[in-house]
């Protein structure tokens, strides 16, 4: 018995009745990450269907303007082409559906930065739909509501995953799980976590002004839509948080002590102008730690009774200032692993190597989904 699905370029194609079928919803299907998204799937959808046993279709795709549903699969590569205008009954009418699918598991995929569609997530799981996120905003509230969001996943049987909330691609979240699991309580979590920060700051020491810098990696798809919450490290502020919970540290945000870039009281539409006034002073730091030997570098560390950011001069031969520009490394300190620590290193930021980062968690999840409660 055969199952039709959508071609990416418009056919059908045929998928073994006994493939594994795990329906797809993305919200934000037209931005950076979502689009890059897409083309992924649509890239791989051959590969798992045949290496993986697995089905995954795209069911619906949305976003604040558009809206697009076809109960047998969407391609992938084409869903610009399909989207309507987004009505208020649209997410209604996709739960309902949901809810009537019978047995075939679906997933929510988040490729945006939203709180709006954070907010969503408790409806999501009490509909046993399960959630991929790259979006930090949920796991970043208040500890009680962290917990709240494991509890709701894990009472109704459905994955909630979010590895690139940290790290893109780089897998530390579950390897940080698996350390709790088996009971190897985590001392401390050091690293360099921002992908752009890092980007800047080794375009700086190359003798890029700050405010180029800072275009670049925006312009690269290395920043948050608002460079200034990488600036500011709040964008780094969620991620080490993330961090610090995983590792079963009891952190409030208000935990957090940031020392990073300064005043930069900022509040303007295009902040390149403001930015620029800053290049002189950023050149003069730079200068000068190139001629003491040492490289600045944005670290931020954790403690069960601590978490904080700040800007360190390093020698140049230190891990951490040695990184290409883009690169993270985390260092994990244990009761067993703490002269030696768990390091994990890798590209932190970029569209693509996010997208590939939520692929991976939409297949872990797909292959692993929890049995209902």
């Amino acid at each position: 018995m055969l199952d039709h699905l959508a071609e990416p370029h418009g056919g059908v194609r045929y998928a073994p009745a006994r493939a594994r079928r795990v329906d797809l919803v993305l919200i934000g299907a037209r931005g950076k990450v979502g689009a890059a998204f897409r083309r992924l799937l649509d890239r791989q959808q051959p590969a798992l269907l045949a290496e993986a046993n697995l089905d995954l279709r795209l069911l619906a795709g949305f976003d604040r303007r558009g809206f697009a549903f076809d109960s047998h699969g969407l391609a992938p590569d084409g869903l610009d082409a399909t989207m309507a205008p987004r009505r208020d009954i649209d997410l209604d009418r996709l739960l309902e559906f949901a809810r009537a699918r019978g047995p075939s598991p679906t997933i929510a995929v988040d490729c945006t930065a939203s709180d709006e569609v954070a907010d969503l997530y408790p409806r999501l799981f009490a509909e046993g739909i399960g959630v991929v996120a790259a979006n930090k905003r949920a796991n970043t509230r208040s500890l009680a509501s962290y917990h709240a969001l494991q509890r709701a996943a894990c009472e109704r049987g459905v994955p909630y995953r979010y590895e690139t909330t940290v790290g893109s691609a780089i897998p530390v979240l579950g390897p940080l799980r698996d350390l709790r699991l088996r009971g190897e309580r985590v001392q401390s979590i050091c690293g360099v976590l921002s992908g752009s920060l890092s980007y800047i700051l080794h375009r700086m020491h190359d003798g890029c002004a700050f405010s180029a810098a800072v275009a670049e990696a925006r312009d690269l798809g290395y920043t948050e839509p608002d460079v200034m919450e990488d600036l500011r490290a709040i964008d780094l502020s969620r991620k080490l948080l993330v961090l610090a919970r995983e590792a079963g540290y009891a952190m409030e945000e208000s935990d957090l002590r940031v020392e990073l870039l300064g005043d930069l009281q900022i509040d303007a539409d295009d902040v390149m102008p403001a930015l620029q006034m800053l290049d002189d002073g950023w050149r003069m730091r730079i200068d000068a730690a190139l001629a003491r030997g040492e490289r600045w570098v944005a670290i931020a560390e954790a403690t069960q009774e601590s978490a904080r950011i700040g800007l360190h001069s390093l020698p140049a031969n230190s891990a951490f200032a040695q990184l290409a520009p883009g690169q993270n490394l985390i260092e994990i300190r244990t009761e067993l692993q703490a002269r030696m620590p768990l390091c994990v290193s890798g590209a932190g930021a970029g569209v693509e190597i996010t997208a590939a980062g939520v692929l991976s968690d939409v297949v872990s999840a797909a292959m692993h989904w929890p049995s209902p409660r």
